[in-house]
């Protein structure tokens, strides 16, 4: 009888252990489903359905290595799978990528790349206005290709203004793969567009967007005004002027900032617009110009020079430093219609652009509005 009493108070305790073994099991399937691992102070989360490929580009000023790894963690975290196969970089002595002929080479290969959709800057700098002639010369090639959307803005101004006024692709100025809110979360040392996330690139195409504090600089900006949003950063804008590459603006609504350039230096370039006489937009929209940790004296001084330059001109002129090479850089989609609304009892404006994909499409084309 003992020993039938020491049985049963064994199998009794072999069901409990494998109840308690199993439960534990089930509980960490669950755990692992809802885990997330910290990478530095940047949270990774799982995916379980990817949500389509970012292709990666650098076509301007050599990026550090070391920042891949970093822009697929955080694509990955939001589900993106990253092509880097757009990615050649043998830096030359201007401290380019590589040389123009090379860099042009691979920007006209993605660009006619028909599994291509987001195109995706790593850095700006310099050097893409370079590329302009070997992309005119291809741009039959490149336009009988499916629309890309490219990504990113400073020195990728150039490569905006091509596919918006030759091939009529939409495209975003906005963060780059390589400084935005997630990489700023790796490493804190990158501050620029630290505070846009990459995912403000996807809710603006996908919801459009809504932008106040759009301060009005001249009695022309009271009223209301639309048009397609073009530009982007003035030194590059400017590059294009009196040249066969030279952009037609009567339509449209230019972005424009800068960075490094000082207030005396602004104020001579803005003159210099104001000067010509082909350059007769329909509003201007003035971004960041001052340095990333200004001082509010700093800042007041470059709000000046282009209140200055608002009082010259015969067109709406406003101001709204949320966006350039400061820690806020919100995106804009260049090539699509964007209206600005104002109250007269307001000092202050309103942007707004409707999502891009409300755009019809036939045949992964774009058919423009």
């Amino acid at each position: 009888m003992f020993k039938s009493r020491n049985k049963l108070l064994y199998k009794v305790m072999v069901l409990v252990l494998f109840i308690f073994l199993s439960g534990c099991t089930s509980s960490r399937k669950t755990t692992v489903k809802n885990s997330s691992t910290l990478v530095g102070n940047y949270t990774k989360k799982s995916c379980y359905l990817n949500k389509g490929t970012i292709f990666l580009i650098s076509s301007s000023s050599q990026y550090d290595e070391k920042v891949i790894p970093e822009i697929e963690t955080v694509f990955a975290n939001q589900c993106y799978s990253v092509d880097k196969r757009y990615l050649d970089q043998k830096p030359t002595k201007l401290g380019y990528v590589n040389t123009d002929e090379k860099r042009a080479s691979t920007l006209i290969n993605a660009l006619s790349d028909n599994n291509v959709k987001y195109l995706w800057f790593v850095r700006g700098g310099a050097g893409a206005l370079n590329l302009y002639p070997a992309l005119y010369k291809n741009k039959s090639r490149i336009v009988s290709s499916t629309p890309k959307i490219l990504i990113g803005f400073s020195d990728v101004t150039a490569l905006h203004g091509f596919v918006n006024h030759e091939l009529n692709w939409p495209s975003v100025h906005g963060v780059l793969a390589s400084y935005n809110k997630e990489i700023h979360a790796i490493d804190n040392n990158k501050q620029i567009s630290m505070n846009n996330s990459i995912n403000d690139i996807f809710k603006a195409l996908s919801e459009g967007i809504n932008y106040t504090g759009v301060e009005k600089m001249n009695a022309y900006a009271g009223k209301s005004v639309s048009g397609k949003l073009d530009g982007g950063n003035l030194t590059l804008v400017q590059s294009l002027f009196s040249t066969v590459y030279e952009g037609k603006y009567s339509d449209k609504i230019m972005l424009l900032e800068d960075t490094g350039v000082t207030a005396r230096q602004l104020d001579r370039t803005l003159h210099q617009i104001s000067y010509d006489s082909k350059f007769n937009p329909r509003a201007v929209i003035f971004g960041q110009f001052y340095s990333l940790n200004a001082s509010e004296a700093e800042k007041q001084l470059y709000r000046y020079v282009v209140e200055q330059f608002a009082n010259r001109v015969s067109y709406p002129v406003y101001y709204y430093p949320e966006f350039g090479h400061g820690k806020t850089n919100q995106p804009f989609i260049l090539d699509h219609q964007a209206s600005i609304a104002c109250n007269s009892n307001s000092l202050f404006c309103s942007l707004n652009q409707s999502a891009l994909n409300e755009r019809v499409y036939h045949n992964d084309r774009i058919v423009k509005d």
